[in-house]
């Protein structure tokens, strides 16, 4: 079992991205071949200011990640504003895609990581996406639920997104299931109460209908464009020596003591109550999570109990 690292907490921003890569400058030339013969396009971006980049003129870029040989300097100029991209798109509940194209598909299908940067500037990048990720879940409060367009949707369809990408989901846990703030208490609950109620009994998530969507809330999907794919094998392994019944239990007592004076106590004390009756529930599905997270079902495929 992996020993878990302590996050590399910070601001994120375009000067944290820029430190990752030195505070590159512009390429002076581009010779990629952008994937889509759109090569004008990139450099376009690289006479831009990387912070004055529209973020959906990625979609040239994204491609470029998964099929083409890429060009060094214009990576680190342009790698940046994607870590950026996917911050914000995070922070906005949205998937980190434009058109056809998608940020995890192109790391993982192009093997980015392993091929484009020095194992140092790798953690960095690990330690951007987990600040990122912490981030998010710590805006997370009041149990909001707006059917298909539910907050918590986006931030557990990109933790699933990481479990394909970046071995360390560790280090996200860790941090996550400390419950250090509301929001990770809250994110907490809202995880949980899918291995606790069936469908149509969640309280924080009602059942899905025709009109508004909804259900879930589905804690084994991904925002990625990644379909023959699941978690990385040690992601998966991490998962099935930590989250058990047992682990459940005490954190929704260490949830609901977090919570006890704020907003949301109410419903973290019925989750906790409801618990004894779901105990069993709660056993099959930490043992099927594993599984569903490495094939990558669809959401109307779901748990088998």
């Amino acid at each position: 079992m992996r020993k878990s690292q302590p996050i590399a907490t910070g601001k994120i921003g375009w000067e944290r991205a820029q430190a990752i890569f030195n505070h590159p400058s512009p390429p002076r030339i581009v010779h990629e071949q952008q994937f889509d013969y759109c090569s004008d396009a990139l450099d376009r971006l690289a006479k831009t200011p990387y912070n004055k980049i529209d973020f959906s003129d990625l979609w040239y870029y994204h491609h470029d990640l998964a099929y083409v040989e890429l060009q060094p300097d214009l990576f680190e100029y342009l790698f940046l504003v994607c870590l950026m991209d996917w911050h914000q798109t995070l922070m906005n509940n949205q998937p980190c895609s434009h058109g056809d194209s998608e940020f995890h598909y192109g790391l993982y299908r192009g093997n980015v990581l392993e091929k484009m940067v020095a194992p140092q500037q790798r953690q960095a990048i690990y330690h951007f996406l987990s600040d990122s990720f912490l981030e998010r879940l710590n805006s997370e409060r009041g149990f909001v639920y707006a059917g298909m367009r539910t907050p918590a949707y986006a931030w557990i369809c990109r933790f699933n997104s990481l479990g394909i990408v970046m071995p360390q989901i560790d280090w996200i846990w860790d941090a996550w299931w400390s419950l250090d703030t509301p929001g990770r208490a809250v994110a907490a609950l809202q995880y949980c109460s899918d291995l606790m109620y069936l469908e149509g009994e969640n309280p924080l998530f009602p059942a899905w209908t025709k009109e508004q969507g909804g259900g879930g809330p589905y804690i084994w999907a991904n925002d990625s464009h990644l379909y023959d794919v699941g978690w990385l094998p040690c992601n998966l392994d991490f998962l099935r020596t930590t989250l058990t019944l047992d682990f459940v239990d005490s954190k929704l007592c260490q949830a609901a003591n977090r919570l006890s004076d704020q907003p949301e106590a109410e419903r973290a004390r019925q989750m906790l109550n409801d618990f004894s009756a779901a105990s069993e529930l709660v056993e099959l599905r930490v043992t099927e999570l594993p599984e569903l997270l490495s094939r990558v079902p669809s959401p109307v495929e779901g748990w088998s109990v």
